[in-house]
């Protein structure tokens, strides 16, 4: 959503490849709101055409033994691929599950975002096994690469809303 990411608009290979995992020092990347792109009038932060983009969001969690069911809503042009902690957990339009694009992968096809024309982003149930085995109380990263259908294409968004429902009443 429109919460604050750090994130890196990918012009050249990136020097570490690292950036999906917690541990990684991303003082050196920009700040901004989310969506991150350009071209659709729907980003918050716009930046420069580019052919990936890769966004982090560190937030913690104060007993994830009470998540009940985890989503990924994600708004995107044209393909993605999510990561919490380190470990892919959604992806769409790009690759095989489990093998990490490289930075100047493109798309498989086209996928134009669709929140600005007034529809719901694609939605994504995420396995609780898989949550439960690598979400951890305090900081966890969400993190996020976004690939265009081409360097060169007129748009680029990456609009993410990871949604926790819990079992009692607190929120995360």
């Amino acid at each position: 959503g429109s919460d604050t990411w750090k994130y890196l608009a990918n012009y050249s290979a990136p020097t570490d490849t690292n950036w999906r995992n917690p541990g990684f020092n991303d003082a050196g990347w920009a700040n901004g709101a989310g969506g991150i792109g350009y071209g659709d009038n729907d980003d918050n932060t716009v930046i420069s055409p580019c052919v990936s983009l890769y966004m982090r969001k560190i937030f913690s969690v104060t007993d994830s033994t009470k998540i009940a069911d985890a989503i990924l809503n994600m708004d995107y042009d044209d393909a993605f691929v999510a990561y919490l902690n380190g470990t892919e957990i959604a992806r769409s339009n790009i690759g095989v599950a489990g093998n990490r694009p490289s930075w100047n992968d493109i798309a498989d096809g086209q996928h134009e975002a669709v929140m600005y024309q007034g529809m719901n982003p694609d939605s994504f149930q995420l396995s609780m096994h898989l949550i439960r085995s690598i979400l951890v109380n305090g900081n966890n990263v969400l993190a996020i690469e976004v690939h265009n259908l081409a360097a060169n294409n007129v748009d680029m968004s990456a609009i993410p809303f990871l949604s926790f429902k819990m079992s009692d009443a607190t929120s995360m």
